[in-house]
């Protein structure tokens, strides 16, 4: 009777061991610090990107550039915003402050660019629409209050039509603002 009492108490010793030697979980429904800084992409990263492909000497005979939202070079940016909402979450600002410097650089300081939102497929078309636009325009508004001027930029809104992911609907990666470079703007 006493070896059971003591293997019990030893069982129920190297439980309770256990149990503090597993990991704990976390919970996963924002991203840590270092997680939203590597998805942050530099001025320069994104300048690259919005920047036209060097031809050699090439002159398109009859073709004129379009000025449309499928016109020009593209960058997805990771733009965090509170849920169901075109609230900026304060995070937002280190990616924003990256695209400001890339719009107001040398290669790029001419261009107009065009704000695409973006939705994953969850919720209504027509409530994902307007959220998009929402969110695009929220993205001008803070670059042009940060000097960049009004006129370089438009905005517009697809929701879920353009799916990055488009073989998984509901991804995260799908909730996203593109730039798309224009071209010079007119003087």
């Amino acid at each position: 009777m006493k070896l059971n009492r003591r293997v019990s108490k030893i069982i129920r010793s190297m439980g309770a061991l256990a149990l503090f030697y597993l990991p704990m979980p976390t919970p996963a429904a924002e991203p840590s610090s270092d997680e939203a800084s590597k998805s942050v992409l530099s001025d320069r990263q994104i300048e690259q990107a919005l920047q036209q492909p060097k031809t050699r000497s090439f002159a398109p005979r009859g073709l004129t550039r379009r000025d449309t939202a499928d016109a020009g070079q593209s960058v997805n940016l990771n733009i965090p915003f509170e849920h169901n909402s075109s609230a900026l979450r304060p995070q937002a600002s280190a990616q924003l402050t990256q695209l400001q410097a890339a719009l107001n650089s040398t290669s790029l300081r001419m261009d107009r660019f065009v704000v695409a939102g973006h939705t994953d497929a969850k919720g209504s078309p027509e409530y994902n629409k307007r959220l998009s636009l929402r969110r695009a325009e929220a993205v001008k508004h803070y670059l042009v209050a940060k000097g960049i001027d009004t006129n370089r930029l438009d905005t517009v809104g697809f929701g879920s039509e353009r799916l990055l992911e488009s073989d998984r609907p509901g991804d995260p990666s799908n909730r996203r603002v593109e730039i798309r470079d224009l071209g010079p703007a007119a003087h």
